[in-house]
């Protein structure tokens, strides 16, 4: 575009000094260049590259950050992962973060960090974050966090969830019991195994919208008497041998305390599988995540800068004044993860929400291909779309005052979102003032389904 305004320039000196040589009247009239719309906008030229440039601009904002947040407002899109991946890289190598942390289990993505030597990049990936993100795109990033185990600052893995990921804190809770009573450690996991499996084949008969169903309840009530009390036994067992516990991972100190967490979710997952409203359920998981997300900075990382990767929904600043559109009605969201740690972190962290133009992306459960867009005339997505760019980034926390070339970063806009419930992701299905929620925002033009095949 630079390239551009200069020949234009150009073309209009010459045209008219030859109307002056010509003895006209007066110059010979050109249509001005149109003003830039966003001149405050920032390319991104690569979604891979390892030389950073383009992403110069980053420096100043977030330099004295302590945690920076990676949204996204669909989960199933190829180029989300590799943005993201690319600015986990660069977070890491030139501004001195040194933990990524997903939204996914606390537990399992510890283990996997402590035993990531003995692991593939894959298997790292398969066993430490939820399927959403598992592809060729996000391998990538755990080839990255391998090779940097290689050098004096290793990228940490973590997650914050309190949901079920994977096998790995079955195995571990086996491991550390059994160092001082076998035949209890593997009762655990013929326990656990069996608990999660009967958990999951009830959750899975019945949507978040039928969870008021009295049948479930009754179902559920049942699976919380029967696996709840032995939960508690388990953590009881690990507290009361903690001396002993300890003393066998004198490398990870840690260990106890991670598995402790795993298993105060595992009972969280139960007892909270009885609320009946929506907004409630994403509360209460919530809540957990952001003492996840406080554990680690104080406890698990302390002092050491943390990138969250997650949903947009969990990482806004102040969820709750988001209106969506649910079930033919517009509502309020919940209170969410991010507007608890924004209440407590301010300026120390900033949030940047992930859109989407235009393209292919896949269903949540099903992996079914659908389209978007392009996103409306007015929405936010389209707003910044204006740019002329493929990938743009926009700063809104620099914007203190509204004016003629940012009023729309302090309105109310349009989004596309998936919302609660939704497998797929609608246009103008949010309605929220940008500033309030966010500091940054990138939008990509076009988009498609992640890489399964890795």
């Amino acid at each position: 575009m630079l390239l551009k305004r200069t020949w234009e320039k150009q073309i209009i000196t010459i045209v008219t000094a030859a109307g002056m040589l010509l003895g006209g009247s007066g110059p010979v009239s050109a249509a001005q260049p149109a003003l830039n719309p966003l001149p405050y906008a920032h390319e991104i030229k690569s979604l891979t590259s390892e030389n950073y440039s383009d992403l110069s601009f980053l420096k100043p904002l977030l330099k004295d950050k302590t945690v920076v947040s990676l949204g996204e407002n669909f989960h199933r899109v190829g180029e989300y992962a590799s943005m993201k991946t690319r600015l986990v890289k660069y977070l890491h190598e030139e501004l001195g973060f040194e933990v990524i942390a997903f939204e996914s289990g606390v537990a399992e993505a510890s283990v996997v960090n402590d035993v990531a030597d003995e692991l593939t990049s894959a298997d790292m990936m398969d066993n430490s974050i939820f399927d959403i993100w598992k592809s060729a795109e996000t391998l990538e990033l755990f080839n990255y966090i391998k090779q940097s185990r290689q050098t004096d600052k290793p990228l940490q893995l973590a997650g914050y969830d309190m949901q079920y990921t994977s096998p790995m804190l079955t195995l571990a809770v086996r491991s550390f019991i059994s160092k001082v009573n076998a035949a209890y450690g593997k009762e655990f996991m013929d326990f656990d195994q069996e608990a999660i499996e009967q958990y999951f084949g009830l959750i899975n008969q019945y949507s978040l919208e039928t969870k008021s169903n009295p049948v479930y309840q009754q179902k559920i009530g049942q699976l919380i008497q029967k696996y709840v009390p032995k939960y508690k036994e388990y953590i009881r067992f690990i507290q009361e041998h903690r001396v002993p516990l300890d003393a066998a991972y004198p490398n990870a100190p840690h260990t106890a305390d991670t598995i402790l967490k795993g298993l105060e979710d595992r009972v969280a997952i139960f007892t909270q599988a009885q609320i009946k409203s929506v907004r409630e359920i994403y509360e209460a998981r919530d809540r957990i995540m952001a003492e996840h997300v406080e554990w680690l900075m104080k406890a698990r990382y302390p002092g050491k800068k943390i990138i969250l990767w997650a949903h947009n929904d969990h990482l806004a600043k102040n969820t709750s004044d988001i209106r969506v559109f649910e079930k033919g009605k517009w509502q309020n969201s919940f209170t969410s993860m991010g507007e608890l740690l924004h209440q407590k972190l301010k300026d120390k962290m900033y949030v940047v929400g992930f859109y989407m133009n235009r393209g292919k992306a896949a269903a949540i459960s099903t992996l079914k291909e659908f389209p978007i867009g392009p996103m409306p005339k007015g929405t936010l997505e389209a707003r910044i779309m204006q740019s002329g760019y493929s990938r743009t980034f926009v700063d809104l926390a620099g914007h203190t005052k509204a004016g003629p070339g940012n009023s729309w970063m302090f309105q109310p806009q349009y989004a596309a979102e998936d919302g609660l419930t939704r497998e797929v992701i609608v246009p103008m299905a949010m309605k929220f003032v940008p500033k309030e929620q966010f500091d940054g925002l990138i939008v990509i033009d076009k988009v498609s389904p992640p890489t399964r095949n890795y």
